[in-house]
């Protein structure tokens, strides 16, 4: 009995103390610690703290803590007073904890948030406050064995129409993030928290659910934080599954990511900006971060229309310059897309214009940005089965990219195409944004209408290219690269067809004037017949000399020689035609035409913007001379068909180049002097090539 009156007693004291306690917490007046609270804030952030509304305990288990109206002071630069505002908040702390004088907050409700986010123009941000003054020194009780703790188990949170505002005003843009609620709950048994956002970016809706470890677990960097989050926006699914061992340093993440859209255009909503892409999209990815200084992805997926790419990338930030190692692969790149999106935009015009540079140049002058190939280094290997841009197919494409301290180069990337081989080496050295580049590229017997075909354009064109180019230059621009450009430039095909529209390329005068030339006879073709044509060019420092220009088809060649200005874009070309002996025979047929119209001579001038095309007889003449059109010249070859089963277009150009060896023309008179009118150079060359390569869709 004498136990139970004891026991009986113990209860009635405790019952008594909470009743006591209850008493005095009711009855306290919290309003009194606001002088105390806004005078710390003060005192540690250099803002004002403003509590508008009043301060309530309210008693019970656990006891729950109100405040209204809270306000927090903005940056002095700030584009409004407040920097926080939030009208209702609410936290509840565990009871039995708070006995020993820890603080454990167990809820937390906040109703119409409003957060402003800003960075000034000097690149500081509003979270930036005053450094705290110094801490007094610490009391013996205040030893870490008996430090009073608060700690954050949030086991419930809920946010009501909150609002992030976030405002740059070096780039004059605004982001808002709308929360119509946010709800965060822990269940009564288990492990991990269920969430469920509902809200907007930039206007545009998104959800997130899923379920998420408890904050307590996510600030103890031995312990795994688990996720599994599912958000959904624009037509677009996102999920990611996996844990974070660390997640204020961001190590040991290990997490699995896979995003599903049907339209990638539709991340416009979100960025601002329009992307080059579109269609359903698909990627996938396992990452890896064993440390905050390295990033693995492993299993790397990504697919686009017909496209798809695959790989591992592997990222390490513990050098003085991030570096990327990856290897990547594919079945088949169409590159279409985006090039066309790029095509769309306005191309070299636009860019010209828009900075400010001479819009009656080709070349732009827009300086380089080349600041991000100095900000890491990589190795990337990559290689695809088939690529399709607009006006090619490559099969079997292998590269390997290696980029050290701004220093790019390309090991020759080889690829098939047109039953031929194709192979580029590059070599791009930065400093700021100047370049100093050098690049060689070849092609062999590339078939232009089956590589055509495998682009799915049936246009008629027939023919092998051969390409043979080695170029080098420096410069801050396109323009300025190619003032000083120096190498060679040499391609030949052999018997083709050209479509006769592909003439409009030159543009409407150009291209009725060449379309004289290609066909004086004023017939109604389709196909303009060949049966070779060579263009080749020395360049040294921006000046484009051609050896040859020749087209030869079955009732006449086409000779041109001049030169092309690369710095001013000048063109100063002669073009002559020479009939053959067989016009009017059985051999071509029975026609009707004065030999004046097929031997007209021509001038080329103008600019790479604005050609021109005239009759010249003595200009033409000034230019071609004997060296090309004299009894001995190359012209004679093909009059004479002295070249037997040979390509008469590189008969002709070796003949060229053994005369310009010897230091005489073809005729055996010597060559002029240096500067005088008898220089070799380019400009119809790149015109012709463009016949080929760059056919209408």
């Amino acid at each position: 009995m004498r136990l139970k009156w004891i026991l009986g007693i113990i209860a009635a004291v405790f019952v008594g103390v909470l009743v006591v306690a209850y008493i005095i917490a009711a009855s306290y007046d919290y309003n009194s610690l606001k002088p105390l609270i806004t005078d710390m804030t003060k005192e540690y952030t250099g803002r004002e703290l403003t509590l508008g509304g009043d301060i309530d305990l309210k008693i019970g288990l656990p006891p729950t803590l109100e405040v209204n109206e809270v306000a927090f002071q903005n940056a002095p630069w700030g584009s409004q007073p407040q920097m926080a505002q939030i009208k209702y908040l609410q936290v509840k702390v565990a009871f039995l904890p708070l006995l020993r004088g820890d603080v454990t907050l167990k809820r937390l409700i906040l109703l119409e948030p409003k957060f402003m986010l800003e960075v000034n123009k000097s690149g500081q941000t509003n979270l930036d406050f005053e450094a705290p003054k110094e801490a007094k020194p610490k009391k013996s009780e205040d030893t870490p064995k008996n430090k009073k703790q608060t700690r954050f188990e949030f086991e419930q949170v809920e946010i009501k129409d909150g609002e992030i505002i976030y405002k740059d005003h070096q780039t004059g843009k605004t982001e808002t993030l709308d929360l119509a609620s946010l709800k965060l709950k822990a269940p009564l048994f288990g492990d991990g928290a269920d969430i469920d956002i509902k809200g907007s970016y930039n206007k545009t809706p998104f959800q997130v659910k899923g379920n998420i470890g408890l904050l307590s677990k996510a600030l103890k960097s031995k312990e795994k934080w688990p996720l599994k989050l599912e958000a959904r926006a624009v037509k677009t699914k996102v999920s990611v599954e996996g844990s974070i061992q660390d997640l204020m340093n961001a190590r040991g993440v290990d997490l699995k990511v896979n995003v599903e859209g049907e339209d990638l255009a539709q991340f416009e909503k979100f960025t601002g900006e329009p992307l080059p892409v579109k269609g359903p999209f698909r990627f996938s990815a396992n990452v890896v971060s064993p440390s905050e200084k390295e990033v693995q992805v492993s299993d790397l997926m990504v697919v686009l229309g017909e496209s798809q790419i695959q790989g591992t990338v592997n990222v390490t930030r513990a050098a003085k310059r991030p570096r990327i190692d990856a290897k990547l692969t594919s079945k088949k790149l169409d590159l279409r897309p985006i090039m066309a999106e790029k095509k769309a935009s306005g191309g070299t015009q636009k860019q010209n214009t828009a900075a400010g540079t001479n819009k009656d140049k080709v070349f732009p002058a827009q300086p380089f940005d080349l600041k991000a190939l100095q900000l890491f280094d990589a190795k990337i290997s990559l290689d695809v089965d088939q690529i399709i841009g607009l006006i090619s197919a490559l099969d079997n494409f292998h590269s390997e990219i290696n980029l050290q301290n701004g220093h790019l180069i390309m090991k020759p990337f080889t690829a098939d195409a047109g039953g031929g081989k194709f192979s580029v080496t590059l070599d791009l050295v930065t400093q700021a944004n100047n370049a100093r580049l050098k690049t060689k590229i070849t092609a062999q017997e590339i078939n232009l209408g089956e590589m055509l075909k495998k682009r799915g354009i049936s246009d008629g064109i027939e023919g092998t290219l051969d390409l043979d180019i080695d170029l080098s230059g420096q410069g801050n621009s396109v323009a300025a690269l190619m003032a000083g450009l120096n190498g060679y430039f040499t391609a030949n095909t052999g018997k083709g067809k050209i479509p006769a529209r592909y003439l409009d390329l030159l543009g409407a005068d150009l291209g009725s004037s060449m379309m004289k030339i290609m066909n004086p006879f004023e017939d109604k073709i389709d196909r303009a017949q060949i049966n070779c044509m060579v263009c080749d060019f020395n360049i040294k420092n921006g000046m484009a000399n051609g050896d040859a220009i020749i087209i030869d088809d079955p009732q006449k060649t086409l000779i041109s020689h001049g030169t092309l200005n690369l710095k001013t874009e000048a063109l100063d070309f002669g073009i002559d035609t020479k009939p053959k002996g067989g016009i009017g025979t059985k051999e071509t047929g029975k026609i009707n035409i004065s030999l004046s119209k097929i031997t007209q001579p021509f001038k080329l001038g103008g600019t790479l913007a604005s050609p021109s095309l005239g009759i010249s007889p003595e200009r033409t003449v000034s230019i071609l001379g004997k060296a090309l059109l004299g009894p001995g010249g190359i012209a004679s070859l093909f009059v004479s068909g002295s070249y037997g089963d040979q390509n008469p277009c590189l008969v002709a150009l070796k003949k060229a180049k053994e005369d310009a060896s010897e230091g005489k023309t073809t005729s055996g008179e010597e060559t002029a002097p240096k500067g005088s009118e008898a220089k070799k150079e380019e400009g119809l060359g790149s015109k012709i090539k463009n016949l080929f390569s760059k056919p209408k869709e």
